[in-house]
């Protein structure tokens, strides 16, 4: 499994395949990297069934700086193998379908390796996928169905909780810079891909451009285990500890001022009513909140296609200051997609992003220095506990999309004061994403 998900052979491979014709293994038209089965997989969708498997791989190189700056490689990579059942064709329910999703990651993280001081906790990472064990998951076994013209949709199964509440696009490497922000704060009660709980939302429409969903999920620390791989397929409910609520009302309009061209805005809230341990007296509260705003624009249109163009997106969150050592996120991106008429759907990625480490922790963090003796930053010392504050990520990348099979995303990365630990030299990271669509 981990040679499979090595960067470097398959890589080569790709980047030496010269223009293909049409029908061949790595033509430029290619759907699928093993093509449509004869016709039969375009068949099978027609009557309500869709296959996917895919591999995604993230490779980071330190170039400069960072806790420890003897250069390394580090790669990690997922398997992601998924159906979508169109239940309306199969058997003629109406506005429904249901989706089942097995994942597995492996590899390393070169920020826990050389970017990090050991003893912080972490924050960023340089690869978004690794993390949550290295272990199969059953990440996804839901049905929805929609009532009312669909207007009403009701979700139920396991799923992760991003999917359907504080999503964003992910057009990067960089952990904060993709896709939804709230497991990167809150994970001990916020799980994203590709980690799976059970859960329900319902979603209403109440206007062409409005919608407000609700949710109910599961707080179990039994989800996020990763001793086994039967840890990722769990589904008791035995060491339930609450549950969390989120809120989420959606914007989509197509704004007068950005030419009718489409966006996105949300503004969403939780509650958990999980007990949760007060950071600096380590006490129990009943619960823990957030608040998030998501807010997505497409800015310009390049002639008459309108998938390119500029777009822009910011996510923010606020954390219960009592009960989170990440009090904030931030993050604002910008891409272009399809900057080359000769490639229509590349990209140019920018974008950057901070946690705001709660004053709380830190001051926690320095009283118990200075408990023991500790008045400045020792590097060596095993039970010196290193002072976190803020942490800015910024990325810089290029996505060379092949084919509709196959993506590759060179990046250059810049991590100011690397989980917030101000004695750490910035550090300079070369990336590369590949993903490939079997």
């Amino acid at each position: 499994m981990q040679q499979l998900l090595k960067l470097g052979t398959l890589s080569l491979a790709l980047l030496t395949c010269q223009l293909a014709s049409a029908n061949e293994f790595y033509s430029a038209d290619r759907q699928w990297l093993l093509g449509d089965w004869n016709g039969e997989r375009k068949q099978l969708e027609d009557q309500g069934y869709k296959f996917t498997a895919a591999i995604m791989s993230q490779a980071a190189t330190n170039l400069a700086g960072g806790y420890n700056d003897d250069n390394t490689l580090e790669n990690a990579g997922q398997l992601t193998l998924g159906a979508n059942f169109d239940l309306s064709k199969i058997a003629g329910w109406e506005n429904t379908t249901a989706g089942l999703m097995i994942t597995k990651r492996d590899g390393n993280s070169l920020t826990l390796e050389r970017i990090k001081d050991p003893r912080a906790s972490t924050l960023g990472n340089t690869q978004e996928i690794y993390g949550r064990g290295k272990i199969w998951r059953l990440t996804q076994a839901w049905i929805k169905t929609g009532f009312d013209d669909n207007r009403v949709q009701f979700k139920i199964g396991r799923m992760g909780m991003s999917d359907d509440f504080n999503s964003s696009q992910c057009e990067f490497q960089n952990l904060l810079l993709c896709g939804g922000q709230l497991g990167k704060s809150i994970g001990s009660i916020w799980y994203n891909w590709p980690v799976g709980l059970w859960g329900t939302n319902i979603k209403y429409q109440f206007a062409p451009a409005w919608s407000l969903g609700l949710g109910v999920y599961e707080v179990n620390p039994d989800n996020v285990k990763t001793q086994s791989n039967s840890d990722g397929f769990n589904l008791d409910m035995d060491n339930v500890e609450g549950a969390t609520i989120p809120v989420e009302l959606a914007w989509k309009p197509k704004l007068a001022a950005f030419n009718s061209l489409p966006g996105e805005y949300k503004v969403g809230a939780l509650y958990s009513t999980a007990e949760a341990k007060d950071i600096r007296s380590g006490e129990m509260q009943d619960g823990k909140y957030s608040f998030w705003l998501n807010a997505q624009q497409q800015l310009t249109q390049h002639g008459a296609d309108p998938k390119r163009g500029l777009y822009i997106s910011f996510n923010g969150v606020v954390n219960d200051k009592a009960t989170t050592f990440v009090e904030s996120t931030q993050q604002l991106a910008l891409w272009y997609k399809g900057p080359f008429d000769s490639r229509p759907n590349d990209s140019i990625g920018f974008g950057l992003a901070n946690y705001v480490v709660n004053d709380r922790a830190t001051d926690k963090q320095i009283a118990t220095n200075e408990g023991r003796g500790y008045y400045s930053y020792d590097a060596i010392a095993s039970d010196y506990v290193p002072i976190q504050r803020d942490e800015l990520n910024v990325e810089l990348n290029y996505t060379y999309q092949w084919s509709p099979a196959v993506m590759l995303r060179p990046n250059l990365q810049y991590i100011y004061q690397p989980t917030g630990v101000k004695e750490v030299e910035d550090a300079w990271v070369a990336g590369l994403s590949m993903k490939v669509n079997f």
